[in-house]
C-alpha cells in the first residue's frame, strides 16, 4: 500500500508545473506580507518614518516585559505632559526642538499614545475587564437556574470559568501577531494549487481509458481509490504547512520581532473576548492545524466533484464556484450571532479567527459547544460523507466498466 500511495505521489504531485507554481505563489505570498508591513505598520518608514522603529526600540528597553507600576510611572511622566501641551493645539511646532524625541511635541505625543500608552493601557486594564465579566457570568448561571433555562446556566458557567484569572501581566511588541492573525492570501493561494494538482487525480486514468485496465489489476479498485485518497491528503498537508511555514518566517523577519509568542491570545485586543486561554505562539500552531482541516474538507469536495467528469476543466471551474461560494457565505456570516450558520461551513476553518475570537457556543443536546469544537464536528461529518461519496462514485464506475468487460467478453 505504501508504494501505491508513493507512485500516485510521484504521478500526480511531482510535476513541474505544480512546483513552479509553489515557488512563483510563495514568492507573491512574501510579496504581499512585505506590503502589509510596509502599508500598515507603525514602525514602517512608508507609515510614519524612519524614526519611530529606532525610537520604538529604544524605549521598549524601559518599557517592555513586565508591567509594574515604576514602569507606568516612566511612560506617564514622559506621556502627561505631552498631552497637556497637545491638548489645546496650541504646542509649537518648531522642527526638532532639543526637548523633543521626533520632530516635534505632536508627533511625539503620537508615537507614545500609539505605541505604548494605548497598548499598555489595554493589558493593565484586561485583568478588571475580565473579572467583570467573570462576576456577571456568575450571576448570570444563578439567575437562569431560577428560571430553569439550563442552557443559558452552562454557557455562563463555562464563560464564568474561561474569564476567571485571565490577566496580561508582562508588555511586549504584537504588532507582528495583529496582522499575521487576519492574513488570509496564503489560504486562498494554498487552495488554487491544491485545486490544480487535484484534479488530474481521478481523472487521469478516465482521460486515457486506463481505468478499465487498473479493474484488471491486483491493487486496482478499492486500493488505487485508497491511495489515490492518502496521496491527495498528503499532498494538501504538504503544500498547506508550507505556505504557514512562509507565512509565520515572512511575518517574523519583516515585522523584526516573534517575541510576544509567549502573551496570551486575549493580548491581541480583537481577542479581547477570546475563547480559548493559549499563547499567541500555541495559537499560530492550533491556527495552522485547523487551517489545513478546513482546506482539506475542501480539497475532498474538489476530488468528489472531479469523480463525474472525464476531462479536468469542467470539476476545475466547479470547484473553484464551490470554493468561492464557501468563502462567500463565510464572509456573509462573518461577525453574525449566527453561531450555526458559520459553523457548518468548513470554510470558517480557513479563517478560523472568527471562531477563537469571541467565546461562543452551539446548543448540543442541551450542552453549550463551543463555535470553534462545532465547527470541527462538522467538518468531520462532512470530511465522511464526502469519502463516502467517493467511495461509491468509485464502485459505481467499477460496476459499470466491469459491465462493459463482461458484454465485450461475451461478444
Amino acid at each position: 500500500m505504501v508504494k501505491l500511495i508513493l507512485f500516485e505521489c510521484r504521478k500526480h504531485f511531482l510535476k513541474n508545473s505544480i512546483f513552479i507554481a509553489v515557488v512563483l505563489f510563495s514568492a507573491l505570498n512574501v510579496a504581499k506580507i512585505y506590503g502589509v508591513h510596509e502599508g500598515n505598520s507603525l514602525l514602517s518608514s512608508n507609515v510614519t518614518g524612519p524614526q519611530w522603529k529606532e525610537l520604538y526600540w529604544d524605549m521598549y528597553k524601559n518599557f517592555g516585559g513586565t508591567i509594574t507600576n515604576e514602569k507606568i510611572g516612566k511612560l506617564m511622566a514622559i506621556y502627561r505632559p505631552l498631552e497637556d501641551q497637545t491638548a489645546d493645539l496650541t504646542a509649537s511646532t518648531a522642527y526638532r526642538s532639543p526637548s523633543t524625541y521626533l520632530t516635534n511635541v505632536y508627533e511625539d505625543f503620537n508615537f507614545f499614545r500609539w505605541c505604548f500608552v494605548n497598548p499598555m493601557r489595554y493589558a493593565y486594564d484586561y485583568k478588571s475587564y475580565a473579572r467583570e465579566v467573570a462576576a456577571k457570568a456568575r450571576e448570570n448561571v444563578s439567575f437562569y437556574e431560577s428560571v430553569g433555562n439550563s442552557f443559558e446556566s452552562r454557557k455562563n458557567a463555562v464563560i464564568a470559568e474561561l474569564f476567571a484569572g485571565r490577566a496580561i501581566t508582562s508588555f511586549s511588541y504584537t504588532e507582528m501577531y495583529q496582522y499575521y492573525v487576519q492574513y488570509d492570501f496564503s489560504a486562498l493561494l494554498a487552495l488554487l494549487i491544491c485545486l490544480y494538482g487535484l484534479m488530474s487525480v481521478f481523472l487521469s486514468e478516465k482521460e486515457t481509458e486506463m481505468d478499465t485496465l487498473l479493474l484488471t489489476t491486483k491493487a486496482g479498485g478499492a486500493k488505487t481509490v485508497w491511495a489515490k485518497l492518502m496521496a491527495s491528503a498528503l499532498f494538501v498537508c504538504t503544500v498547506c504547512f508550507w505556505f504557514w511555514l512562509v507565512d509565520f518566517a515572512a511575518f517574523s523577519v519583516i515585522f523584526g520581532s516573534r517575541e510576544a509568542a509567549s502573551s496570551p491570545l486575549y493580548a491581541l485586543e480583537p481577542f479581547v473576548n477570546a475563547s480559548l486561554n493559549v499563547s499567541l505562539g500555541t495559537y499560530a500552531v492550533l491556527s495552522a492545524f485547523v487551517k489545513t482541516a478546513g482546506i482539506l474538507v475542501l480539497c475532498l469536495a474538489f476530488l468528489l466533484i472531479s469523480c463525474f467528469f472525464r476531462n479536468a476543466l469542467i470539476p476545475f471551474m466547479i470547484g473553484l464556484s464551490v470554493a468561492f461560494g464557501c468563502m462567500y457565505m463565510a464572509e456573509a456570516f462573518m461577525g453574525s450571532g449566527r453561531v450555526l450558520f458559520k459553523a457548518i461551513n468548513p470554510f470558517v476553518l480557513v479563517v478560523n479567527r472568527e471562531l477563537f475570537r469571541k467565546a461562543e457556543f452551539v446548543p448540543l443536546l442541551g450542552y453549550p459547544l463551543p463555535s470553534y469544537v462545532a465547527a470541527l464536528l462538522f467538518a468531520a461529518a462532512w470530511g465522511a460523507a464526502l469519502l463516502g461519496g467517493i467511495a461509491l462514485s468509485a464502485r459505481k464506475n467499477a460496476w459499470r466498466k466491469g459491465g462493459r468487460k463482461r458484454v465485450a467478453l461475451d461478444v
